[in-house]
């Protein structure tokens, strides 16, 4: 792996506002539905292999080919990579699976083995934990991120992981948020006479190269992807 001290998008007002993903680190990005979870963790995947490191994508909602169409939407081609092997992606459907916790737990194993041995890289974003963390033991959830915690200290890697917080009880997201070095939060909200606007909101970044402000709202622009908007526009 390419040393790389802080991890930047390749877009320089979102750059600005996040401060960079720190190398190695442990990452939550939490968010409700179409925040822009999956859109930054996109970012953060394409940051990092254009610096030379190899990724692991795991998508639990897409197809490989439908999760490389939607990065080429937002302006990046990944393809180039892939052909290369430094960017690899694993597509885990968790639909129409009979969820109960004992499915739940050996999902999770499943999972912590496979990035521990055959999906090991230096970056291993997956996307998204939801489904099988609403369904999972307290006990089950904490263990998962305590050993990739494990993997980030002594083996130098870094995770982004992204989840819907109402999966979650509030201490289960105070006790995850614990053991992560970054914890970025999305939302979607209403502005009177501005209509829908996402927010990102910097909680946590041990790290970070002084990101300038802890918060910013931004849209998903085809071919671009985010790109971060004034609050002068949005404000009433």
């Amino acid at each position: 792996m390419q040393a790389t001290a802080v991890l930047m998008t390749g877009r320089e007002e979102l750059d600005r506002v996040i401060g960079g993903i720190p190398v190695p680190s442990m990452n939550l990005i939490e968010g409700e539905n179409a925040s822009g979870k999956s859109v930054l963790a996109q970012h953060v995947a394409y940051g990092a292999v254009r610096a030379g490191m190899d990724v692991r994508y795991i998508t639990t909602e897409n197809t490989v080919r439908s999760l490389v169409e939607q990065m080429g939407d937002l302006g990046l081609d990944i393809w180039r990579y892939m052909l290369k092997g430094l960017f690899k992606v694993t597509a885990m459907q968790v639909k129409g699976i009979r969820w109960d916790r004992n499915i739940a737990k050996y999902y999770l194993n499943s999972l912590k083995f496979f990035i521990s041995k055959r999906g090991a890289a230096s970056l291993v974003v997956i996307d998204s934990l939801t489904y099988a963390i609403t369904h999972a033991m307290e006990k089950d959830v904490l263990s998962f991120f305590s050993d990739l915690r494990n993997m980030v200290d002594k083996d130098g890697r870094t995770f982004v992981v992204t989840v819907h917080p109402s999966a979650l009880t509030e201490d289960m997201l105070v006790r995850i948020r614990s053991v992560c070095d970054g914890n970025i939060r999305l939302r979607v909200q209403a502005v009177p006479g501005r209509g829908i606007i996402r927010v990102l909101e910097v909680c946590k970044l041990r790290g970070a190269s002084n990101p300038s402000k802890g918060m910013a709202v931004f849209k998903v622009v085809p071919g671009f992807g985010m790109k971060v908007v004034p609050f002068s526009q949005v404000k009433v």
